[in-house]
């Protein structure tokens, strides 16, 4: 459906410009409870700055198009689509369909609006109408047909957009009750509603509806707007009125203006869905051409090419926390701003492979690869040449001559020393250098000039290049790290230790009895007192020169990696660590307790590529792998150079997380959590799960709680959602839980749920009197009694759990056959298909095994349904299915793809023997015997062949195969082709 948001303020569901006055206060406090995220501005980043993370149905959305978002003030992120409503708390969706709960006639939910009292209001299939306030739900009464948009103005009165049924105007009592007051544009189709401070607006099918207050209404806009359906309406901040029709997007800056188009870029365009954010940029969602945005840089496209799930757009939300929610016909999108920025060859850098950070005297960032060497200068990227030719070298090492002069180390032709755009001079083996594999440089002049080698270190000066071996103190030969610390000294980490320069040989200085540490990959120099902090194979050391003394924060002490390549000092208290693994953030006064021994463990983030890397692999063994630049730590890896602001991150360390307590039970019952709860006496079990609602870094929420009443100290339980408690006594309790991000402090965001356990006889004050009067037996009588009791109790809980797990196990199994299985042919569906191309072009990829996919289709089916009817063409699917399981092997797999499409995918066989297949498939098919369906019935195929050969994943796999589809039906149709081949009729 046709749906707009704005940003501006608090408003939750675009085109309730006014309505959410009563839900000030709530927006107050969202918004003082999050201070930093305002500076997150997604609507002026560039598209490749910003992080991308889809949802589909595979990740739980109950359907994969998204008609609505709305966000509660409790934090909650909901999403109406064709198979209900899903409410999202950063983790999981959990699903609200028709049925008791919701009072909703019908799953399918097209539009979602939260009125001035923070209500939710869900509209949609079979003129469905609830409004959730809290847990509770409260269904209304149904509309004539599908409502595309429905909401509740300041003023308190319903207005419904429905699909045949024109505008629908209801009053909206308090007690939940609405009485109708009359119908606008009745037998006309409405798609937005929006209200602004003189009434409202709606977009029909019949052109631009105005509303007053006065209740009088007309259609307006007619000679300056095209003569067609207006779609989704905004008003911008400072643009006016925004109208999006079928044909362009349309803005009147003034009441007394006309109506013009918006810019060039939108003429034409059927625009369903608008939304200003936060920084005052516009975002426009079409029906068929992606998502485009319109901001200072002028105007920008987003579509599947660059990662939007589908290119109908149809729903666009930006919440409480900045991040921008796009629902499309193929999934959900989320854009926001990531810690890391990964900057790749699309952006100019020469290669994707990074060995090598180093800035420059001049503020610029020199970046070696494996394909050559880049100069980053503010917004520009340009390669090193050697004069007017290239220099696509695999560089390992970088450094930096007094003058400006640049060294480059490389992987096999030495060091070249560059100057002014030219390589002036060279040196190698043939010069005295032990290996052409330089792994590290460090030059104080052209006269010293230290180059860390695989097969050994060297030193340029005046008289000549000198060779250092193990011989002479080296603890190996295979050198990667050199440092020159600030008293002078200089310190080598080798494959078998640190050693440092004694003038005309090396100290070595072992690690060994560290956790057996071998490899220095990095040394650091403390800015605060004279120590190294060694990256190592076996975690972090911290070294004393003038003690000779080091202490190791590794795995025992919590790290979540063995390697570390680099260390870098971010001036804001934390230590970046590189590694094969990802990004690993310490605070640094942490890593000095552990070291010395006043704290056992360390608290780390591992940045990966879920947070703006597009590889968690970040390169060691030469280098500089990782450096301080510009504000930020820059770090090379496998797939680009990624950086990220620290400050980026301690945005969040002050920000307070709305958290919800969303289940509660007692001795196995789910219990209510609107109020105060009372438990029968004798409860043993007491289970609360919660949820902190923030969506930026949901996997790294940290929790404490506090059970007051038990324990009135906080119990910190890290990212544990579940508190348990047993064996409570009788009385009063209140259950305390509050979120946090990382290394953020416990801002005073809390929930609390208050519950009380009542006492069982024996637990009362007049029960003991009883006891003191009475007989022993008594005692003895009542206490078997208890004992029966709580047996019987175990055993009805037990055989309650044998049972569940029963009736849960068989529910599964059903629904799993039923996913997976195409109801008509018998044959995979595509959900099974996708998880088995994805599974097996993995399990290939692996075992380097060939694996080929046939995409299917049946030539001209659409006559056969038009000419025969389309039960024919389910037989005519159940014969061709049946010819395909002829064809296909054991193991491999035969799916109707959807439609008349078909896939085939078959294991170890490239795609010239998966050709053979398809070809004896395809006269099968051909030669089969329609005729017993329907007269003169007859039947071919087209195939699309690939193998994975020239795929690099299963995506690529199937783009390729359905490509070769093309080209089949290009050429004729009834015939074979393969990818990258001339078709086989």
């Amino acid at each position: 459906m046709h749906t707009i948001r704005t940003a501006s303020g608090c408003i939750f569901r675009e085109g309730i410009m006014r309505q959410l006055i009563g839900v000030t206060a709530a927006c107050v406090l969202l918004w003082s409870i999050m201070p930093g995220l305002a500076l997150a501005q997604v609507g002026q980043l560039p598209f490749d700055e910003l992080h991308r993370q889809t949802w589909t149905t595979r990740q739980g959305l109950p359907h994969n198009t998204v008609n609505d978002i709305a966000q509660t003030p409790d934090g909650y992120l909901w999403f109406a689509t064709w198979e209900g409503i899903a409410r999202f708390n950063g983790h999981r969706f959990r699903i609200f369909q028709r049925g008791p709960t919701t009072g909703l006639p019908d799953a399918g939910s097209l539009s979602l609006s939260v009125d001035d009292q923070g209500r939710l209001l869900a509209a949609g299939a079979r003129g469905g109408l609830s409004v959730a306030d809290g847990p509770r739900w409260q269904p209304l009464p149904t509309a004539p047909t599908m409502i595309s948009h429905a909401l509740i103005d300041s003023r308190g009165q319903l207005w419904i957009a429905t699909q045949g049924a024109g505008v629908i105007h209801r009053e909206f009592r308090e007690d939940g009750s609405t009485v109708a007051r009359e119908t606008l544009l009745p037998g006309a189709s409405a798609y937005q509603i929006l209200e602004d401070d003189r009434g409202l607006w709606a977009g029909t099918s019949r052109g631009l509806l105005r509303i007053t207050h006065d209740g009088e209404h007309s259609l307006v806009g007619a000679e300056q707007l095209p003569p067609s359906p207006v779609l989704s309406l905004l008003e911008s901040s400072d643009r006016g009125l925004l109208v999006g029709t079928e044909q362009g997007l349309y803005v009147r800056n003034a009441a007394d203006k006309p109506f013009e188009l918006l810019h060039e870029a939108f003429e034409n365009l059927a625009v369903s869905t608008l939304l200003e954010d936060d920084s005052g940029a516009l975002w426009i969602g079409t029906i068929n051409s992606g998502l485009f945005r319109l901001n200072k840089r002028g105007v920008q496209r987003l579509d599947t090419d660059e990662g939007l799930p589908n290119n109908r757009v149809v729903s666009l939300f930006q919440d409480f926390e900045k991040s921008l929610w796009v629902g499309t016909n193929g999934g959900l999108l989320r854009l926001r701003s990531a810690p890391f920025v990964t900057t790749t060859r699309d952006q100019g850098l020469v290669g994707n492979y990074v060995r090598a950070v180093m800035p420059h005297s001049d503020g610029s960032l020199w970046v070696g690869t494996s394909e050559g060497v880049s100069r980053i200068d503010g917004d520009r990227i340009t390669t090193i040449r050697d004069g007017e030719r290239a220099l696509p070298l695999s560089t390992l090492s970088l450094a930096e001559l007094p003058g400006g002069d640049v060294l480059i180390g490389t992987h096999s032709d030495g060091v070249l020393h560059w100057r002014d755009g030219r390589i002036v001079a060279r040196h190698n083996r043939s010069t005295g250098l032990p290996s052409n594999d330089i792994r590290y440089l460090h030059a104080k002049s052209e006269a010293a000039i230290w180059v860390a080698t695989a097969s050994g270190l060297a030193r340029i000066h005046r008289d000549g290049t000198q060779v250092y071996m193990p011989e002479d103190g080296l603890p190996g030969d295979f050198v990667i790290a050199v440092k020159e610390d600030s008293r002078g000294e200089i310190w080598v980490g080798t494959g078998f230790g640190l050693a440092r320069f004694k003038g005309s040989d090396f100290e070595p200085i072992s690690f060994y009895h560290l956790d057996e540490t071998m490899y220095v990959y990095g040394i650091h120099e403390d800015r605060e007192q004279y120590l190294l902090w060694l990256a190592t194979d076996r975690g972090l050391i911290r070294y004393d020169p003038e003690s000779g003394h080091g202490d190791l924060v590794g795995r025992d002490a919590g790290m979540p990696v063995d390697k570390l390549f680099h260390v870098v000092d971010d001036r804001h208290g934390a230590f970046w660590l590189t590694s094969n693994r990802g990004i690993i953030r310490v605070i640094k006064r942490q890593a000095e307790a552990v070291a010395d021994g006043r704290r056992e463990t360390i608290d780390f983030e591992l940045y990966t590529e879920g947070d703006g890397l597009l590889s968690a692999q970040a390169n060691g063994g030469a280098g500089p792998p990782a450096a301080w630049h510009a504000g930020r730590v820059w770090v090379a890896t496998s797939a680009g150079l990624a950086r990220v602001d620290p400050e980026h991150l301690t945005r969040y360390e002050n920000t307070t997380l709305p958290v919800s307590i969303e289940h509660f039970e007692a001795d196995g019952r789910v219990m209510p959590i609107d109020g105060p709860v009372s438990l029968k006496a004798g409860t043993e079990r007491v289970v609360v799960q919660y949820a902190g609602l923030g969506f930026i870094m949901p996997q790294r929420i940290r929790y404490r709680t506090q059970l007051e009443g038990f324990n009135d100290d906080w119990v910190e339980r890290q990212g544990q959602n579940v508190a348990e408690y047993t064996n409570l006594g009788p009385g009063e309790y209140v259950f305390r839980v509050s979120a946090a991000y990382p290394y953020g402090n416990w801002n005073g965001s809390e929930t609390t749920l208050r519950f009380s356990i009542a006492p069982l006889p024996w637990q009362r004050a007049w029960f003991w009197v009883l006891v003191a009067l009475g007989l022993v037996g008594l005692i003895a009588l009542a206490t078997q009694w208890r004992m029966r009791r709580l047996e019987m109790r175990a055993d009805q809980l037990r055989a309650q759990v044998e049972e569940k797990t029963r009736e849960l196990k068989q529910q599964a199994e059903d629904f799993e056959r039923q996913a997976r299985i195409d109801q008509l042919t018998g044959l995979a569906n595509r959900r099974a298909f996708d998880e088995w191309l994805a599974k097996e072009f993995q399990r290939s990829h692996e075992d380097n095994r060939p694996l080929s996919l046939v995409v299917m289709d049946l030539d001209h089916f659409k006559q056969i349904n038009d000419e025969y009817s389309h039960l024919i063409g389910d037989e005519v699917m159940c014969v061709v299915a049946d010819v395909l399981r002829e064809h296909v092997r054991i193991g491999d797999q035969a799916a109707r793809w959807g439609g008349e499409e078909f896939t085939l995918t078959f294991h170890d066989i490239d795609s010239d023997r998966a050709a053979q297949i398809s070809e004896r498939i395809r006269k099968s098919i051909e030669t089969t015997d329609f005729g017993q369906l329907a007269h003169g019935l007859h039947i071919t195929a087209s195939f699309g062949v690939s193998d994975n050969r020239h795929a690099n994943s299963y995506e690529d796999l199937l783009r390729q195969a359905d490509q070769a589809l093309m080209q089949a039906k290009a050429e004729g149709r009834n015939r074979v082709a393969m990818h990258g081949s001339t078709s086989n009729s």
